[in-house]
C-alpha cells in the first residue's frame, strides 16, 4: 500500500457517519479515514516517537487496534466513547499521542523529564506545533479560555506560528515574565481539553 491514499468517499461523511462505518469494519471507510485523512497525525507521530513498529503501516494498524478492540472492563473500544464534542480527526490525535506516551518513548523526552506536568506541557507544545488539532476544533477551545491575553499568547505562538520572542514583543512583555505567562496559557489550555473531554 503506498500511503497515503486518497479518501474521496469519506471526505462527503460527517463524524457520526464515519465513526459508524468504522464501528461496522467498513474495509473501504477505515482505509481511507486511517491512511488517508489521519495519515498526517499517524506520520508526525512516528516520527517522534522511538517505536518497535519497523514499517509507518505497522504503527497505524496498531493504534487502529488499540481504537476498536473491545476493553477488558467494559466490553466496548475506545472509538465508541468518542463523544462529537471535537472533529474525529482532533479525538484520534488525542488518543494516538496518549497511546504512544503508554507505549513508546519519545524522542524529545530525556530519562531526566519523568514529571507528568513537563511532559504534558511538552505535549501540548508539540500537538500544536505539529497541528494535531483541527483548526476548528483549535479555534473553539480558544474562545473556551478564560483569560483573553491567555488566548492571544497561545494563538500567537501556535496558530500564527510566531516565536517566543516576537510573541513576547507583541504581548509587550519581557521574555522571564513571557515564560510564565507561557507556562500559565498552556495549563489553561489543558484544562479546556480536559473539560472538553480530550484529555
Amino acid at each position: 500500500m503506498t500511503l497515503p491514499i486518497p479518501y474521496p468517499r469519506i471526505k462527503n461523511k460527517d463524524d457520526h457517519q464515519v465513526v459508524a462505518l468504522l464501528l461496522k469494519h467498513t474495509n473501504w471507510a477505515t482505509d481511507e479515514f486511517l491512511y488517508g485523512k489521519s495519515y498526517p497525525i499517524f506520520k508526525a507521530l512516528y516520527r517522534r516517537f522511538y517505536t518497535d513498529c519497523p514499517e509507518l503501516l505497522d504503527f497505524i494498524h496498531d493504534i487502529y487496534i488499540d481504537i476498536i478492540e473491545p476493553r477488558k472492563q467494559s466490553s466496548t473500544c475506545k472509538l465508541e466513547t468518542f463523544t462529537f464534542r471535537s472533529t474525529l480527526n482532533t479525538w484520534m490525535g488525542v488518543v494516538s499521542t496518549r497511546f504512544c506516551y503508554s507505549r513508546y518513548k519519545d524522542r524529545i523526552l530525556t530519562e531526566s523529564l519523568d514529571d507528568s506536568d513537563r511532559k504534558m506541557d511538552i505535549w501540548v507544545s508539540t500537538s500544536l506545533n505539529e497541528n494535531l488539532f483541527d483548526m476548528e476544533d483549535l479555534n473553539k477551545m480558544l474562545s473556551m479560555m478564560t483569560n483573553d491575553r491567555y488566548r492571544g499568547l497561545i494563538r500567537r505562538r501556535y496558530v500564527e506560528g510566531k516565536t517566543n520572542e516576537e510573541t513576547a514583543a507583541e504581548l509587550n512583555l519581557s521574555m522571564d515574565v513571557y515564560y510564565n505567562k507561557h507556562r500559565l496559557a498552556k495549563v489553561q489550555f489543558i484544562n479546556v481539553l480536559r473539560e472538553e473531554g480530550l484529555l
